[in-house]
């Protein structure tokens, strides 16, 4: 099944893993481990999916929880969407289940590699937004830089 591949971030993983208290929680839709996180694709808002469409859902949700069981941040419910205005940076937004609420919280920079086959896409530059640094409780500022995502659609 297509889905979206991500570490997220090395530095936050190894924080919350070595945090008393700290723990990952992931639900029953997101698979792989801390190395890679498995998002599979939404069927319901990609309807069909290929690697000329301008926009990719994902489902599932992955909370990182540090010292003591304070909550750290949450990426749930990825969207991937294609530069609107033009311009070779795609957005990729995540969103509160809590609240509900979605904000666009990384810029991927360029368009992304493609195999051959276009069945996987790739972005090495993944940088948080202005919006997304509001998402880490000011942990991290604007532009910082996140692991790359893959798209994979096989």
């Amino acid at each position: 099944m297509a889905h979206l591949d991500w570490e997220i971030k090395a530095s936050l993983l190894m924080y919350v893993m070595g945090a008393p208290g700290g723990r990952i929680v992931q639900d029953d839709a997101v698979g792989g481990t801390g190395a890679s996180f498995h998002f599979p694709l939404d069927p319901e808002r990609t309807a069909e999916p290929s690697g000329d469409a301008s926009s990719f859902a994902f489902t599932g949700s992955v909370v990182f929880i540090g010292h003591f069981g304070s909550f750290v941040g949450e990426v749930a419910d990825i969207e991937v969407v294609s530069p609107a205005d033009g311009g070779p940076d795609w957005t990729m937004s995540i969103r509160d289940r809590e609240s509900d609420v979605r904000t666009v919280a990384f810029r991927l920079a360029g368009a992304p590699e493609r195999t051959a086959d276009g069945t996987r896409l790739t972005w090495s530059r993944v940088e948080l937004t202005e919006d997304g640094a509001k998402l880490w409780g000011g942990n991290y500022p604007v532009g910082t830089a996140f692991e790359p995502v893959t798209i994979d659609l096989t």
